[in-house]
Formats: structure tokens, C-alpha cells, sequence
């Protein structure tokens, strides 16, 4: 039979729902199960089947300056309309209020002479950043506040930016990053060639798709997501972030080797003016947990990506005799 949650909050009627579907589905009636299924989930609930029945978990919502969308799914998203800035610039915060604010106060302190918007993802923190950013947002227009109401995955934290940016580029920057310059400027001439698709501060090679190491400042096959920037209409040809990666090890590739699989190139743009702090926020994933979550990210981009030697480098070897 259907189990209830810990802590549950799921009304009566959509536990009943649930509990008429495991019926169907033992009686093999999978339709109807599925018809269920479907109604639970446009209710705002996901549903996790399990050998003694289902498990229901309540889907997050999501606030947008303001505006609450009680599921994520339902946010509307803006690529198709018009770039109304140059650089739509993303952050996402967890429980790292200090961290966040040295990095966004670092980002409009730059900005002055681009054109930009900052979109800060607000996974469900604790520790107060809302209310900190809700000030700031009276006081500066360009920033704008995305607050999940339960915690996300990774890639489902950062999508709902992506579809909410209005940008002709996108710039991933993490929170520990903090800007000592302007880098809007150089990561715009870069992506200025149109051969180039993505570009940031550090890039990765790799010889077999399986293990990845900083390269120097050259053509690379991936860009570190600490400090990314692409077009924003690559997104329509690319996609987004894979929603199955709840945790970030292999996200970022795993969306590098998108963006790269439309035919451009990943350069790095060196010499960023740019720092990175190392006063990490408290994890709050034992190092059991991180290397389950990464092992089964490495194992869900190696079976989309494993064969793609293709995207691999040339090895610049001249064939001719």
C-alpha cells in the first residue's frame, strides 16, 4: 500500500489516489494506474514505486520575485524571448549566505559597464541569504531571485534560471568565485567567434572520456562550470542541464560535451580577474554520499558519452606520407 512520508503533508484524497493505483497496478490494470499516476503528479506530488507500493514526494515549488509558482514545471520559461541584456549572470545558493554575497557584491561592483542581470538560485537555504537578498533586491534592479521551496538537484536549480534568463550570454559563476575586475569584457570577445560555443577561466582535456585534467589555456574539450559562459541560444540546440544529475560531478561535462556536439569549440579565456575562496559552508553529504552520488554520475555520463570519440582531440599526427 501506499506509505506515508515522514512529516507528511499530502492531503488525504491524494494519498487515497495513490492507494487506488497500487491496487490497479497488482490487478495488471496499467492505463489506469498510469491515468492516476499522471493526475497525482499535475497535483504537485512525484511518485517513487517500491515493492510494498508507492512513495509520494512533494514536487518543490518555486518563487520568482515574488511570484509563486507552486511547481517547477510550471515556470514559464523566456528562451524564445529576445536578449534584453548581455550577460545573465547565475548563482546558486545553499546554505552559503557569506560566500554569496562577497560574490554577487563582486559581480555588480564589474558590472558597471555591461549590461547584465544576476539570477540567484536559492536552493531552499536556511541561513537567511533570502532575506538578504530581498534587501539588496530594492536596492538593485539587475538582481533578480528564483527560491525553491524544497531542496533540488543540481541541474533542475540551475535550469530554472537558465529558462528564466533573458541574456545573449549566460555566465555559471560559483558562489566561492569572487570577481577583482571586469571579465565581462573579455568573455564576450571570446565568444564573439563564432566557432567558439563555450569559454570560462579553467578547461579540462581528456584522451579516453573517462578522466579529465586542467589543461593550459587552449582549445579544450571541457570548460569548469566554477566560472562558464555560452550563448544563451545554444540552449535551444543543446538543451538543458540533464535533470538526472541531482549531484554536479559530471553535470558540467556532461553539458559541455552538448553545447560541443552542435559543432563548436570549448577555449578557455585566461587570466580572468578572478579569486576563488576556500571557506567552504559545511557539507551537508557524508564523503559515503559524495562518492555514491559521483560513481553513479560517472556511470550515467559514460553510457551517453562514453563511445564519442569524436569529440575526443585530434591527435595531430599528419597522415600524409
Amino acid at each position: 500500500m501506499t506509505t506515508r512520508p515522514y512529516r507528511t503533508s499530502i492531503p488525504a484524497d491524494i494519498l487515497a489516489l495513490s492507494h487506488e493505483r497500487d491496487l490497479l497496478r497488482r490487478r495488471g490494470q496499467y492505463q489506469r494506474a498510469d491515468d492516476l499516476k499522471k493526475q497525482i503528479e499535475e497535483a504537485g506530488y512525484a511518485v517513487k514505486d517500491n515493492p510494498h507500493g508507492a512513495h509520494l514526494v512533494i514536487l518543490p515549488g518555486v518563487d520568482v520575485d515574488g511570484k509563486l509558482y507552486r511547481m517547477t514545471h510550471q515556470l514559464p520559461s523566456l528562451l524564445d524571448e529576445p536578449d534584453t541584456c548581455t550577460f545573465s549572470v547565475i548563482i546558486l545558493a545553499r546554505n552559503n549566505q557569506d560566500r554569496v554575497r562577497r560574490c554577487i557584491q563582486s559581480v555588480l561592483r564589474f558590472a558597471d559597464a555591461s549590461n547584465i542581470e544576476v539570477l540567484l538560485v536559492d536552493n531552499a537555504s536556511q541561513d537567511g541569504v533570502d532575506l538578504w537578498a530581498e534587501a539588496l533586491k530594492y536596492q538593485e534592479p539587475r538582481l533578480h531571485i528564483l527560491r525553491a521551496t524544497r531542496i533540488m538537484g543540481a541541474a533542475d536549480a540551475y535550469n530554472m534560471a537558465l529558462k528564466q534568463s533573458h541574456g545573449q550570454y549566460i555566465l555559471l559563476l560559483d558562489s566561492s568565485a569572487e570577481l577583482t575586475g571586469d571579465i565581462f569584457t573579455p568573455l564576450e570577445k571570446t565568444l564573439a567567434d563564432k566557432e567558439i560555443g563555450i569559454t570560462g577561466l579553467h578547461g579540462l582535456s581528456t584522451d579516453d572520456l573517462r578522466h579529465f585534467e586542467e589543461c593550459a589555456p587552449e582549445e579544450a574539450e571541457v570548460i569548469d562550470s566554477q566560472c562558464m559562459a555560452f550563448r544563451r541560444k545554444v540552449l535551444k540546440e543543446a538543451g538543458l542541464f540533464d535533470e538526472r544529475y541531482r549531484y554536479p560531478h559530471y553535470m558540467d561535462i556532461d553539458f559541455n560535451l552538448a553545447v560541443r556536439d552542435t559543432g563548436v569549440k570549448a577555449i578557455v579565456t585566461p587570466d580572468l580577474p578572478l579569486i576563488y575562496h576556500t571557506d567552504d559552508p559545511k557539507e551537508e553529504v557524508t564523503e559515503a554520499e559524495r562518492t555514491r552520488l559521483a560513481k553513479r554520475n560517472f556511470y550515467r555520463f559514460l553510457e551517453k558519452w562514453g563511445d564519442r570519440d569524436d569529440l575526443l582531440p585530434d591527435d595531430g599526427e599528419d597522415e600524409e606520407e
